[in-house]
Formats: C-alpha cells, structure tokens, sequence
C-alpha cells in the first residue's frame, strides 16, 4: 500500500476530546444510577413508553452506533414518547421553532476527510502532494420533535415496528448460519464449537425474554474468527468479556428494537453495570467502541439474512 492510499488516523483532537468525554460522563452516570441506557424507552414497565424502534434523523433514517443508547437515553429521562431528532437549523428549515429554554441532546459524528500535503507554498499544486485521509469525531446537538413548535402537520410520522411470529424469526436466524442447541440451564454462546446454547421456551418467563436473549447469543455468535473476529481474549481475559458482553447488550438491543422487543432479559443488573463501568472509567473510547461493533455485527446480521421482519431468502 503506498503512502497516498494509506488511511492515517489523524484526529482533531479538542472536537474527539469533547465527544469521548460526552459519553464517558453520561453513560458512567446513568450506569452508575443502574440504569442501561439501552433499555428501550418503549419498555412496557415505563409510566410513558415511546413509539418503538431505533432513534431516527430528520430525514427518517435510523442513527447508528453509540447515538442509539445515548439518545434512547435521553427519550427515557425526559419523557419523550417520539424518537425523531433534528438539528436547530433542520427545524429552522422545516418552519419550526425550537421551544424556548429547551435543552438539546448532543451526538457523536463519526466521519473521514481528506488532506492534501506538499512541500510547495500551495498544497494544491505542489508536484509531490499526497493525500492523506483522517478519521475524525465531533460532537452536534439535537432536540426531539415533541421540543419543536409549528413543524408540518405530516412531519415525523413515526410506524411502530411489528414483531414477526416466531417462526419467521427462527427461520432468520437459521439463515444467518448460526446453530442453536436447545436444552440445559443456561443460555451461552461456544467460540470453540461455534454453536448458541439455550434452555427450553418454559424456563423464560416470556416469549419475548426468550428472544432477546437468543439476539443476544446471535451478537456473540458475529465474533467468531471466522466472522467480525472479536473473541480472542474472551475466555482468558475478564476485561475482554466484559466489553464483549457489552457489544452483544447494545447490538442485541438494536436487533430488538427493530421489531418491536423491549430488551429484559438480564437478571443480575447490578454486577452487570459494576463490570461495564469499571471498563468504561478506565477505557474513555470503551463504550463507542462497543456502539460501533455492536453496530457492525448488526449489520453483518443484515448482509448475511436480510432484515428480520420478512421470511429470509430461500437457498
């Protein structure tokens, strides 16, 4: 690989600083509180549950990565039943007016550029120019429709996403090529014999818990050498399983909340978040990191089976 072509990971380092240390301080504290963001707003134990499915943009495309829990987040601490998000100016553009004394909700923009670099006065003409990409975070503010004032009458219609039957799940997962055991007292993923172990339907206390924690398996099943390769040092190290066990909480979260499921399936809350925020508070890019490999094994899911709300392809 030459130079020219080689992507560097220069970053500005105030704009990544602002960003990294935004969602270190709010998902520590609400962890901290004992509460995981990624429990959807439209969990049906909540006094006000919000229209299912992931956080949407303006433009009705879903946000990706670590945004998903910190703006469930911030539907769950404000009260927020809708889960569309504009910018000050996007309301602006709409005829909209953000209602005064309202408070934003910052997200993170994960993004690439390109520089130019040359040993002339002019960077664009220098003979021996090379271009050099850079990764780059910053940080941007949004509020939720229900803070906006005078939007069109039609604007942020909001479908809830419909849980498909059980068999039509099934048959997705099948097609993504894991392989489920059913049987035993505990539900686990095997690296070493790439298989899902899970108990019988009667040891959950729902359908849906059943199914969420399936998703959950389904996540760590994406690990494996042979797929997204996250798995190395599950077994040995306790640092690594608790930022895998992470990935697979917020992944399994996004999978559930693309069809409706309110994710409920853990017990033990409390030693949950202790082992989360042990890593989060000494690793400050802990919990992006874990929003975008979710986020990458949700979309490995997708490529391999299609979305899980029709029957998968045959074949």
């Amino acid at each position: 690989m030459t130079r020219s072509n080689a992507l560097k990971t220069s970053t500005p380092q105030r704009s990544a600083h602002d960003a990294l240390a935004h969602v270190t301080a709010e998902i520590t504290r609400l962890l901290e509180q004992g509460v995981m963001p990624w429990r959807a707003p439209w969990d049906r134990n909540r006094a006000l549950a919000a229209t299912p499915g992931l956080p949407l943009r303006c433009n009705g495309e879903p946000y990706r990565g670590a945004n998903v829990p910190l703006l469930w987040a911030a539907q769950i601490a404000r009260g927020h039943a809708k889960r569309t998000w504009l910018t000050y100016r996007q309301a602006l553009e709409l005829g909209g007016q953000v209602r005064k004394g309202e408070k934003a909700c910052p997200v993170v923009y994960y993004g690439q550029a390109i520089a130019k670099q040359g040993s002339g006065d002019n960077a664009e003409t220098a003979g021996n120019d090379e271009t050099r990409r850079y990764r780059f975070l910053k940080l941007f503010h949004v509020f939720n429709v229900e803070q906006i004032d005078n939007l069109p009458a039609d604007f942020g219609a909001e479908i809830a996403p419909k849980t498909p039957p059980p068999s039509v799940l099934n048959a997705w997962i099948a097609h993504t090529g894991a392989k489920v055991r059913i049987g035993g007292t505990m539900a686990y993923y095997s690296p070493a014999t790439d298989t899902i172990h899970m108990p019988p339907l009667e040891a959950f206390v729902s359908a849906e818990q059943e199914l969420a924690t399936r998703l959950h398996e389904l996540i760590h099943f994406t690990g494996h050498s042979s797929r997204l390769d996250r798995l190395q040092d599950y077994a040995a190290d306790r640092r690594a399983r608790s930022r895998e066990e992470l990935t697979a909480e917020i992944g399994s979260a996004m999978l559930g909340a693309m069809i409706g499921l309110p994710p409920d399936h853990l017990e033990d809350h409390a030693a949950y978040c202790a082992s989360w925020l042990n890593v989060i508070r000494d690793e400050p890019r802990a919990f992006f990191s874990a929003g975008a490999k979710a986020q990458a094994a949700v979309d490995w899911l997708i490529a391999k089976a299609g979305f899980p709300v029709a029957a998968p392809p045959s074949g």
